[in-house]
Order: structure tokens, then C-alpha cells, then sequence
């Protein structure tokens, strides 16, 4: 069985997560992908939400009621193996890694960063503050738990991940990962990682200096944007061309980028470079 749709999600952990959190996709036509739903979660997710915390559940519902959808979320979905190894009952995979997080016992994402590095450099004899997993470096990712990323990636897998594949919130679990639960669409969700900047940087675009409000940066959202419907199959209308290469925060772009790779990895069978795969850790699509 074949999903009707494709997403991406350009995720956030900002307090004001509903203008921060970007949707992008739409049906699978014979073409590829038609872009129908873009916006904010403010505009795209029902009622009126507002907030961290309220957008992140809000989200959860929202992917809960698509019924045949490959969404592409652009936080990290694991952590380093050392990491891994440094709590007191290591999970054996990556199913059980989903359900044993909270053994992290962080509150928030300032906590989860500290308690990486606290663990790292007890792993490292005090060398390293931070470490990537196999997949990270090799498309220029940066460590889930640094300064960069502990925020996207506490609350990714905390809000989202955790309760769409394992029911963590009460809810039904209703999804699979990609590749660590299989390689192959499984109704009515399947989840796989993406990384925008990675994806542009494979298709030859720009990967940096395209957000901002300045007009280098607005040209390098165009020709992003130009050169993602030349070089694969995803289409966006005149209108959703022009919110795109507007909106100076990148945002939309990277929302339309994370369904492209995720409409990719869904044509190329989930198939994944064995050189850059853990299957405790997680794997990025570009």
C-alpha cells in the first residue's frame, strides 16, 4: 500500500511554537508532490493555538488524523550510542530508547544539555562536551543535545515523537519510524528525521544564508525554491511561491524542503547508507 500524502514539518521549541512550527505537503499526484497545505501551525492546526506546549499537543492530533501520510519532521529522533550506554538500563533498541527518555530525568532543555555533557565527558575522560551520532556528521548536523539543537530535540521527541509511535501521552500510538521500525509505508503514518539544510546541500542549493531579511538572503530562498521543483517532483503554486521566498525566517522553505525529503527517501524505499546508520541512534533522510 502506497501513502495518499506526503508532510514536511519545519519543528520548533520556541515559546511561541504555533508561528514558529511550519506544515508543508499534500496528495501524492502521478507528477509527485502538490504543496496544498502550507502555513504556520497557527493557520493550519484547529482552534486557536497558542503556546508551546498547546501547539506541540495540537500537532500530535493533527498528524493522529491523517489516514495515509510519510511526514518528513526535521528534529533529531535519537541520541549518540555513548549517551545510550550512560543510563542505568541501556535500551536494547530503538523502540525501547523512545520509551525509556524520560530516564534522562530533564525538565527542560537547558537540563538535557547538561546532563549530555555531563555524561559525554565522563565518557570522554573530560575531551569532549558534546558528541554526533553516525548519521550527523556525514550531512553536517550538529550534535542533538548542543546548544544548537537540545531544544528542538527534548521537546521533538518528547511532545511528538514518543507519543505518535509509542502513545506516551494517553493517545493512540499511531505511527512508524523510519528506517529503525522498517522500510516500508506502514498506515497511516509513517515518520522519518529530515535535515533541510542537508537536503539543499545534496541537490547542489544553498544550505546557508538563505534565511533572513536582507536581499542576498531573499535570493537564496529563490533559487532554492527554483531549483527544489527543478530537480524533484514537488510542485508549489504562485501564491505559496511568494509566502515562501518572503518569509524572511526560512521557515516555510524548510517545511516545503523537509516533505521533499521526505517524498524522496518515500521513492527510493526508505533506503538508507549503511555507512552513516545506527539503528539505536536514528537516521537523517537529505
Amino acid at each position: 500500500m502506497d501513502p495518499e500524502y506526503v508532510y514536511g514539518v519545519d519543528f520548533s521549541g520556541a515559546k511561541d511554537a504555533e508561528r514558529n512550527v511550519w506544515i508543508a505537503g499534500g496528495p501524492l499526484t502521478v507528477d509527485g508532490l502538490d504543496i496544498e497545505t502550507l502555513g504556520m501551525a497557527k493557520s493550519v492546526l484547529p482552534g486557536d493555538v497558542s503556546g508551546q506546549a498547546e501547539t506541540h499537543a495540537a500537532l500530535v492530533n493533527w498528524l493522529r488524523g491523517r489516514e495515509s501520510a510519510v511526514v518528513g519532521l526535521d528534529f533529531s529522533f535519537g541520541l549518540p550510542s555513548t549517551l545510550l550506554d550512560a543510563v542505568d538500563k541501556p535500551p536494547t533498541d530503538w523502540p525501547v530508547f523512545l520509551d525509556t527518555f524520560s530516564l534522562t530525568n530533564c525538565a527542560d532543555p537547558n537540563q538535557f544539555e547538561d546532563w549530555g555533557k555531563e555524561r559525554t565527558r565522563a565518557a570522554t575522560n573530560g575531551d569532549r562536551a558534546f558528541l554526533k551520532r553516525e548519521t550527523d556528521g556525514p550531512v553536517g548536523a550538529s550534535s542533538p543535545y548542543g546548544f544548537i539543537g537540545s531544544t528542538i530535540t527534548f521537546y521533538g521527541i518528547r511532545d511528538v515523537l514518543a507519543p505518535l509511535v509509542r502513545g506516551s501521552d494517553g493517545g493512540e500510538a499511531v505511527a512508524t519510524a523510519a528506517p529503525m521500525q522498517g522500510q516500508t509505508f506502514e498506515p497511516p503514518l509513517t515518520l522519518l528525521e529530515t535535515y533541510p539544510a542537508g537536503a539543499l546541500d545534496r541537490l547542489g542549493l544553498c544550505r546557508d544564508r538563505y534565511k533572513g531579511a536582507g536581499d542576498g538572503a531573499q535570493k537564496r530562498r529563490q533559487r532554492n525554491l527554483s531549483g527544489l521543483e527543478e530537480l524533484t517532483p514537488v510542485s508549489v503554486d504562485e501564491a505559496d511561491a511568494d509566502r515562501i521566498v518572503d518569509n524572511t525566517g526560512g521557515d516555510a522553505l524548510d517545511a516545503v524542503v523537509a516533505a521533499a525529503a521526505a517524498l524522496e527517501a518515500l521513492e527510493n524505499g526508505f533506503a538508507i547508507d549503511e555507512n552513516r546508520y545506527n539503528e539505536r541512534e536514528g537516521y537523517i533522510y537529505v
